[in-house]
């Protein structure tokens, strides 16, 4: 926990970070300052008053004034520097994450986890934004309260004095009585609010897991609300909605009575604190030794060291969301490494540019059933091969595994590099954006030319979209099964892969267009290898090689002659 608050003051952008951190601690440093310095201005006020000494109470608004101005002044900019922290570290952890994340398709390989991670994007969306806030105004709040205790605990004692205290016929003298009345006042009620508010951090925990789900849940109505308005399945789905927002409802009545408790003791505590300060100076008050000025300035002074004691007490539902998301970004951190762990030997993996090489490779599922057993080929390229077979039998994760992207294998395999391979799988991922943006992922390809662009579009009859090329909208949802299939196709032509991998890719295109589309990629595309999936009988056609899987492990090879 500590080393993941610390990370950032430790890497490469350090230099900024304590910068930053060096400015909030001398702002956070000079604001209490100051209030040391209106809390002593009370002596001279108030004293100005009970003498009805007109200048002395001008004199006075005088230095209120300054010193107020100089504490606007410095609260501005304390406000600035922390935001300014806070966006900074955010913006570092978030790069750190997404990063993390991203590394070797662990986006892809975590789903395979025993204990699979809930809601990545709100760990990586939410989960850091309340870890930076929370944690920053947890550090500051603990530093200047801590300047404070000990600024003002040197006041009180000098106030203080010392107290006789007569124990059986025993004379006890207690020097600085306030401070030590003011420190177990204080640990008294920290103990009791912190015996009474443990649970809640446990269920801010549950409660930010359930509100991922919830919002999970909305997200894929709207995602596939086509399907569910076809299905007549409004009310399931409002029945599925309100499931999981009654766990919501659940942990926040839970979290509702904890929350109750614990303000009840916070404000009992504060409202006693308000008079406990006179009560335990009225002795020397009402003796003669002290003066009004001198008695609100014990009690101006108490007053912070007793909020600076009362921190944990007034922080405790602050503290108790950090832990919880703070725990959430750790799990994340955690199992993200766990992948990496778990991925398989570099011995058994290899790349070659030429020629896709498989000897005895068996592929399992994530449990561990075979799919395919100790498979030997060789595919050079410009080759074609169709992978064929009932549903079910592993056809797609043997394309992934040959893909490079399965990590489920045992045995040896070659496979192509990633710059010089296409995968299309049978729904298309289609980035939110410009369609143009669209059809060159995912690169960006700075070097083709519009009309390239345009010539893709219409060998694969998507000439009607081009007025449309450069609108953002999120294309997956504009267009039809079929177009987004033939707009990946576009993208095969433009990014002149060397190995293309094609799962089923023309599923949603008719025979005719699918004939034309396999020719272009011949014609425009002659020394690359295409390895397809697919259930149709035309597409033996289009391949000279062929590989069926019976779905237990079982396979067989052949090949057609040259056409």
């Amino acid at each position: 926990m500590v080393r993941m608050a610390l990370s950032y003051w430790l890497s490469k952008a350090a230099p900024k970070a304590w910068i930053l951190t060096l400015l909030l601690i001398l702002c956070t440093g000079l604001l209490v300052l100051l209030h040391m310095q209106l809390n002593n201005w009370q002596v001279g006020f108030y004293n100005h008053l009970q003498q009805h000494n007109l200048a002395g109470f001008y004199h006075s608004l005088v230095q209120f004034a300054l010193i107020c101005s100089i504490l606007v002044a410095a609260s501005g900019w304390q406000t600035h520097v922390k935001m300014l922290l806070q966006l900074r570290w955010r913006q570092w952890l978030t790069n750190k994450y997404i990063t993390l994340w991203l590394h070797k398709q662990n986006y892809f390989h975590m789903k395979f986890l025993v204990k699979a991670i809930d809601n990545p994007d709100q760990r990586i969306g939410e989960d850091i934004q309340l870890f930076v806030t929370h944690s920053l105004d947890l550090a500051v709040g603990l530093l200047r309260h801590l300047i404070t205790l000990i600024v003002f605990s040197v006041v009180l004692w000098r106030l203080s004095g010392e107290i006789r205290v007569s124990l059986l016929t025993t004379e006890v003298i207690i020097p600085g009585y306030l401070v030590w009345s003011a420190l177990l006042y204080s640990a008294f009620g920290t103990w009791v609010t912190i015996k009474i508010g443990r649970p809640l951090m446990l269920q801010n925990n549950l409660q930010q897991s359930n509100e991922a789900n919830f919002r999970y849940s909305l997200i894929r109505l709207k995602e596939y609300a086509e399907g569910v308005v076809l299905c007549k399945g409004d009310t399931w789905e409002k029945h599925n909605l309100l499931k999981w927002f009654s766990n919501i409802v659940i942990t926040q009545l839970a979290i509702i009575k904890t929350t109750r408790d614990i303000t009840w003791i916070s404000s009992a505590y504060t409202q006693l604190s308000t008079v406990f300060a006179f009560l335990i100076a009225s002795p020397k008050y009402f003796n003669d030794e002290l003066q009004l000025g001198q008695l609100f300035e014990i009690s101006g002074a108490y007053w912070y060291v007793h909020s600076a004691l009362a921190y944990i007490i007034e922080s405790f539902g602050k503290i108790a969301q950090w832990q919880a998301v703070t725990n959430r970004l750790r799990e994340f951190c955690t199992q993200l490494r766990l992948i990496q762990s778990q991925h398989l030997a570099s011995n058994t993996f290899f790349y070659n540019p030429d020629t896709l090489i498989t000897k005895e490779l068996s592929v399992f599922s994530p449990a561990g059933h075979i799919l395919v057993n100790k498979l030997t080929l060789a595919l050079p390229s410009g080759e074609s091969l169709l992978i064929t077979g009932p549903s079910g039998c592993g056809k797609t994760t043997l394309l992934q595994t040959l893909a490079g992207v399965w990590p489920y294998f045992s045995g040896q395999m070659s496979c192509p590099p990633d710059s010089s391979v296409l995968f299309l799988p049978q729904k298309p991922y289609i980035p939110i954006g410009s369609l143009r943006a669209a059809v060159l992922y995912p690169y960006k390809h700075v070097s083709v030319t519009d009309n390239k662009v345009e010539e893709a579009l219409h060998i694969c009859k998507l000439a009607a979209l081009l007025p449309r090329l450069d609108i953002e909208t999120d294309w997956s949802k504009n267009l039809s099964p079929g177009e987004l299939q033939r707009l990946s196709l576009a993208r095969a032509i433009l990014h002149r892969p060397k190995w293309i991998f094609l799962d089923e890719t023309t599923a949603c295109i008719d025979a005719a267009m699918e004939a034309e589309i396999y020719q272009i990629l011949k014609e425009k595309l002659p020394d690359a290898a295409v390895i397809s999936i697919g259930h149709r009988d035309t597409l033996t056609s289009y391949h000279r090689k062929i590989l069926k899987l019976n779905g237990t492990g079982g396979w067989s090879y052949s090949e057609q002659p040259q056409q």
